[in-house]
């Protein structure tokens, strides 16, 4: 994939040097030549100072032929300039940019860009580490389905089939004593057992009440 990256912060540095070495064709733009120096020599992708959204910088980076521009600053207007510039005239395919203040999200719903909002996520998770102590949310699939790994904390067990049919998800993996086994239906599911699950958030929280929730006494 030709991707550009809007900002060299620690996130785009990261992000700049870790797709690099994954294969990906990479370019890099901000105004701050200290921020580009920081991918160092070893860095295999191209990196352009100038303003951000400069016609001409984007242009030199190769927008016309980028399948996507990642827009990571941590300056709002940038990142909602340089994806405007990116959907409206290159008609870039996938355009993600990073939301620095989360109460300016609605503006970017708003224009239809598709965004990621780090403090969110690190609220998220944060919650969930605190909330769901038997719980690990492992990815994340189109908003609104989870892939969870969650240790069984209940006595009475279910069959894989079971709890495939009471919470409506999909058991895709079960740990049982650092050993990893694929499920078969008809297969128990005992305390201290980890599954690995497929689940829509809206049945998520049943889950974990029936099967990973502890009870004090």
């Amino acid at each position: 994939m030709y991707i550009i990256i809007i900002g060299c912060g620690k996130l785009g540095s990261t992000l700049a040097k870790e797709l690099s070495l994954t294969g990906h064709d990479i370019s890099v733009i901000d105004h701050d030549s200290e921020k580009l120096n920081v991918l160092g020599g070893g860095f295999n992708g191209a990196k352009f100072k100038g303003i951000e959204y400069d016609n001409d910088r984007l242009l030199e980076a190769g927008i016309k032929q980028a399948h996507f521009v990642l827009a990571v600053t941590a300056d709002d207007n940038i990142n909602i300039t340089v994806s405007l510039i990116a959907k409206k005239i290159y008609n870039v395919p996938r355009i993600i940019a990073r939301v620095g203040d989360h109460n300016k999200k609605h503006i970017y719903d708003l224009l239809g860009i598709e965004t990621i909002c780090p403090t969110q996520l690190g609220v998220e998770i944060f919650k969930r580490k605190i909330s769901e102590k038997n719980v690990e949310v492992l990815t994340v699939i189109q908003k609104d389905t989870e892939i969870l790994e969650l240790t069984v904390k209940k006595h009475k067990p279910y069959t894989v089939a079971g709890i495939e049919a009471k919470f409506n998800c999909i058991l895709s993996g079960l740990i049982v004593a650092d050993n990893f086994i694929f499920p078969k239906p008809d297969e128990l599911v005992p305390y201290g057992t980890k599954i690995i699950c497929t689940i829509h958030k809206k049945d998520k929280e049943k889950l974990l009440i029936a099967l990973a929730k502890e009870i004090t006494l």
